[in-house]
């Protein structure tokens, strides 16, 4: 069985290579552009991985973070910020993020980290 795999951010761009790419790694991929939009799709879904820039339009990614491993803990979660700060990353990582990654990133390298999920 396929894991699913929700990509949330605003560059749509960004969103759409990534979604193609991992589909061609066998992913069934989501995509939302915005944290509600997000949050709608985790209730629709139910995705295995949550892949989500930590910056959003309407809801900061820390806030899906917690709606979504407070009712779906085995949820595994991945931030992605273009914005490095230590308090920052380990605040995310408190609240249950399981890996948090810096921008620019690469599709081989997310492959990779999403494979050991």
């Amino acid at each position: 069985m396929k894991k699913k795999v929700l990509i949330v951010d605003d560059e749509f761009e960004f969103v759409n290579d990534f979604a193609r790419g991992l589909e061609m790694f066998g992913y069934e991929v989501y995509k939302a552009g915005d944290g509600q939009a997000a949050l709608n799709m985790i209730e629709k879904a139910i995705p295995d991985i949550i892949l989500c820039d930590y910056r959003l339009p309407d809801i900061d990614g820390d806030k899906i973070l917690e709606k979504a491993k407070a009712k779906y803990p085995k949820m595994k979660f991945v931030m992605v910020t273009a914005y490095y700060d230590e308090a920052v990353e380990n605040r995310l990582r408190k609240i249950g993020a399981d890996e948090v990654i810096y921008k620019p990133i690469v599709l081989a390298e997310i492959e990779a980290l999403l494979a050991k999920f």
